[in-house]
């Protein structure tokens, strides 16, 4: 069996005065598939994200162990270990695909510069690996195009040039973090049908982090949704898809927009805010916001229960379907 490119078992994140921001969270990403990791703002997806690469900031404190090969192990709690791996076998892009690169330097001499620092290639074949990731990604015209500089990019060009910076070193795994958000919807969608192409095409596994529901649901194989630092629900698409376990993602999927909604119906809404980091509520953290809450869910924390097609925390779980009163 292919082992997992990306592995994290029982990772927990402390704020300095001990407040466990993220627990529990444990995930596997296998090469050539997509993990989407969705959730709210302040939910933790992104924390989990850099945590997972070694890029914390200091103040925070990390535990719990990954491997990217599936066999060597890792601590989380020593980021410098991890973040070696990164710009190597591992790639990570931003929110701002511009912010990849120094304004000061032209993209040609950016794109290159990396593998050969880290003595991966030589400049010659840096250079040609460049070329033929510009080409793959529809950017023409290379000469001219490595002597621009960032700020003389659209925001498609930057979108493809931050992918292909990523994909130099021929990474085993690509972290992507709400790397969408700044572009308009063509463009989102462009941007992730060239990424589920070249991790089918190249065996490169990825984790998407996204709030964007839809997106997530088109693109990536599996899904973990996570809520108030913790993982809510987690398996494959189209199980979660059609008969989401937990109520949380249930109330997700009945808020998605669709064409065919009446119209001047009234916009589906969870009610209520979820929970600042540091501040969840007692026993389950969704039970303010839940239409199934029932007294237990006040008092105890539900406990993660994994199915052969997936896994939620839940006391009382659905699986009739994607249908929920709000």
């Amino acid at each position: 069996m292919t082992a997992p490119a990306l592995q994290v078992q029982d990772l927990e994140i402390l704020a300095p005065s001990g407040t466990k921001l993220v627990s529990g969270v444990s995930f596997q990403v296998f090469p050539g598939h997509l993990l989407g990791l969705l959730g709210e703002t302040g939910a933790g997806k992104t924390l989990t994200a850099r945590a997972v690469l070694g890029l914390l900031p200091k103040t925070l404190r990390a535990s719990g162990k990954v491997s990217f090969d599936g066999h060597t192990w890792y601590s989380l709690g020593e980021p410098d270990q991890i973040a070696q791996h990164l710009g190597t076998s591992t790639g990570l892009m931003l929110q701002n695909p511009a912010a990849a690169f120094d304004p000061m330097q032209r993209i040609g001499r950016q794109l290159v510069e990396s593998v050969v620092h880290k003595r991966l290639m030589t400049r010659q074949e840096g250079t040609h690996r460049a070329r033929e990731l510009c080409e793959y990604l529809g950017l023409s015209d290379t000469d001219e195009l490595f002597q621009l500089y960032p700020h003389e990019l659209s925001g498609g060009m930057a979108q493809r040039l931050a992918l292909a910076l990523t994909l130099m070193p021929r990474p085993r795994l690509l972290v992507v973090d709400e790397p969408t958000s700044a572009l308009d919807a063509n463009l989102r969608i462009e941007a992730l049908k060239l990424l589920r192409s070249i991790s089918e095409e190249a065996g490169m596994a990825a984790l998407l982090v996204s709030h964007d529901l839809g997106l997530v649901s088109s693109f990536c194989d599996s899904v973990a949704i996570i809520y108030a630092g913790r993982f809510v629900e987690y398996g494959p698409m189209t199980t979660v898809i059609d008969r989401p376990a937990h109520p949380y993602t249930a109330t997700l999927l009945s808020c998605e927009l669709t064409l065919d909604r009446p119209s001047r119906s009234r916009l589906p809404v969870i009610l209520g805010e979820p929970p600042s980091p540091g501040n969840w509520p007692r026993g389950c953290s969704f039970h303010p916001r839940c239409p199934d809450a029932q007294e237990r869910c006040a008092i105890e924390r539900p406990l993660f229960t994994n199915e052969p097609d997936g896994g939620y925390a839940c006391h009382y779980p659905r699986r009739e379907g994607r249908t929920c009163n709000i």
